[in-house]
């Protein structure tokens, strides 16, 4: 009998972080790490916000033990004994950034979640932590020239475009962190597309990372789901986002085309369009980019009478078609792949309308602090 080592991954982190969150509500209360309402704010009552850490023991200890494993794990029957055999190796450098920057980006996230940090301090912080993976090796190495086919050397670029590829992904995710259960389903749903994805093309570290941010955001969600006992804070969310990054910069983008590019974008397209929405609206009726509004996608669908776990869910469903979608345009031909690329994304433009999210409106007022959601 054998276990795949992304199955054994993705339990670990959903036991250790389901685990390690019931102790973190004490925690986070004699650290003063306590999310009280705000003019933005949905819930009623102070809840704890470090539930970040959790989930941070969840999935560093899963990666630890297991992405040196590259292969099944076997059960051995033996004529008077039972074997478990474990294929372990060394980790390479790329693994070991992205590592350490798992951590930084965690410690940056927990010292926001004590004493908030300042838009124009936190984004720049973010993206030196994003930086650190790089630093070790895990770059983005060749583009793949959507015509001829041939392999273009991407040199510096390569590492730039990584590095704003893992930062801009833990903003994203931070961002649509403003509903119950919200960011860490999305994390779910998207760690199981890029964990398919890993699968079809057999790439072992991809399909563990993605495993993981799975399992450890399912082990979460069931004490963030509305109505939430704890919030994951920015130490939480920008993790699961630069975790689902680095995935796909194990897998896809280690040779970079066209339609690979899809799969990730799609299946991150719900905070990455909310996000870039906001930066828009923000610059465009003249407030600040890093101060935070109550214009995000989640925000619009509570003012038209949603509650929070209709809105969660309709969003939910919205990552899962948009991860199919992008599933189903990098397995199949290039113009089969555009036509239900230009669907998706005329169907995206539509939705946005709809909810007036390409409509300018004044803001309501800024928030408390000036630290995104």
């Amino acid at each position: 009998m054998s276990v795949p080592p992304y199955a054994i991954a993705g339990l670990i982190a959903l036991l250790v972080t389901y685990a390690v969150a019931h102790e973190m509500d004490w925690v986070a209360r004699r650290l003063g790490a306590v999310r009280a309402p705000g003019r933005r704010d949905i819930h009623t009552h102070p809840i704890p916000r470090l539930g970040g850490l959790a989930i941070f023991a969840g999935a560093m200890l899963a990666l630890l033990l297991i992405l040196p494993v590259d292969r099944s794990v076997a059960l051995v029957r033996e004529p008077r004994y039972v074997v478990l055999a474990i294929p372990y190796h060394a980790l390479s450098r790329p693994l070991l950034g992205l590592l350490a920057g798992a951590a930084v980006i965690t410690l940056l996230g927990v010292i926001d979640d004590l004493t908030p940090l300042p838009g124009r301090v936190k984004f720049p912080l973010i993206y030196a932590a994003a930086a650190v993976p790089v630093l070790f090796g895990m770059t983005t190495q060749f583009i793949t020239h959507p015509f001829t086919g041939a392999s273009v050397a991407l040199g510096a670029a390569g590492g730039v475009a990584t590095v704003v590829w893992l930062g801009s992904l833990a903003i994203a995710m931070n961002e649509i962190d403003g509903v119950d259960g919200l960011a860490a389903g999305v994390a779910a749903i998207t760690g199981a597309t890029l964990l398919s994805a890993g699968a079809a093309r057999g790439e072992a570290a991809m399909m563990t990372v993605a495993a993981v941010v799975t399992g450890a955001s399912l082990g979460f969600l069931r004490h963030n789901f509305n109505p939430a006992r704890m919030f994951m804070g920015d130490s939480g969310a920008m993790l699961l986002g630069y975790l689902l990054g680095a995935a796909a910069v194990q897998g896809l983008f280690k040779t970079v085309t066209a339609l690979s590019l899809i799969i990730p974008l799609l299946a991150l397209a719900v905070p990455i369009m909310d996000t870039g929405f906001a930066i828009v609206r923000r610059y465009r009726t003249g407030v600040s980019i890093f101060l935070p509004d109550r214009g995000h996608l989640h925000h619009r669908l509570l003012d038209r009478g949603l509650t929070q776990r209709q809105t969660v869910l309709v969003l939910y469903l919205l990552s899962a078609l948009l991860g199919l979608g992008g599933l189903a345009v990098g397995g199949i031909n290039r113009t089969p792949s555009l036509i239900i690329l230009a669907v998706i994304v005329l169907a995206l433009l539509a939705v946005a309308w709809r909810l007036g999210l390409l409509r300018l409106r004044p803001p309501q007022g800024p928030a408390q602090h000036a630290d995104l959601p």
